[in-house]
């Protein structure tokens, strides 16, 4: 069975030893101007060069830039050693990238994952979180991407990809069989609310260069 990311929460080791032979850094303690830079660097730059960008302050995100195209930016930290850009379209941050934001604050107001988990699929009961109502486009392709273990150890850096969400996908609804190439996409948090077709596209966005 093909060892596939769930970004932000999952590296498999060989994944891993093939896309870091240094391990990376993320970015700490930088300034907002930084965050909204490293955010953008998601996605190519005529897709995020208008997006609205959140920032994280004081333990909760805030947009720092309104935006004008209908995409959003934001830099999610899974664990205090990740550092994940992510730019999504208005379905995407009205869905998924919102649960993101939530794991990321609860996380550093000190709730435990399954704690968070609960809280998490609470609110999709609830109404509070809803899974998109059509495809949802979320870009993570910036060269900053720093992903951990759940328990933040083993930094590396994956490959560029795109996540297309839609609830409860499944890989054998698509047509999708288990293969160890990464040129063949597949289906991630399958059969659940927060499913997502992962698709590996062809370079990264160079953070250093993000307007």
């Amino acid at each position: 069975m093909r060892a596939w990311i769930v970004a932000s929460f999952l590296i498999p080791a060989a994944l891993a030893a093939q896309q870091a032979s240094s391990p990376p850094a993320a970015p700490m303690h930088v300034s907002r101007a930084d965050e909204i830079r490293y955010a953008k660097s998601a996605a190519p730059p005529e897709i995020s060069k208008d997006a609205k960008v959140w920032v994280l302050e004081h333990g909760h995100y805030v947009v720092a830039e309104q935006g004008t195209s209908g995409i959003s930016c934001m830099v999610a930290r899974s664990t205090a050693t990740s550092f994940e850009p992510q730019c999504g379209d208005a379905e995407a941050d009205a869905t998924v990238l919102a649960v993101y934001r939530f794991r990321v604050e609860q996380r550093i107001a000190g709730r435990t994952p399954d704690q968070i988990k609960a809280e998490v699929d609470s609110g999709m009961a609830s109404g509070r979180f809803r899974s998109p109502k059509r495809p949802a486009l979320v870009y993570m392709e910036s060269s900053a991407q720093v992903l951990t273990n759940v328990d933040g150890t083993a930094p590396t850096r994956f490959l560029p990809h795109v996540m297309i969400y839609y609830p409860f996908l499944k890989n054998s609804a698509m047509g999708i069989l288990a293969s160890t190439s990464m040129d063949v996409p597949g289906v991630v948090e399958e059969n659940t609310p927060l499913s997502a077709l992962f698709v590996v596209t062809r370079g990264w966005v160079n953070a250093n260069q993000t307007p």
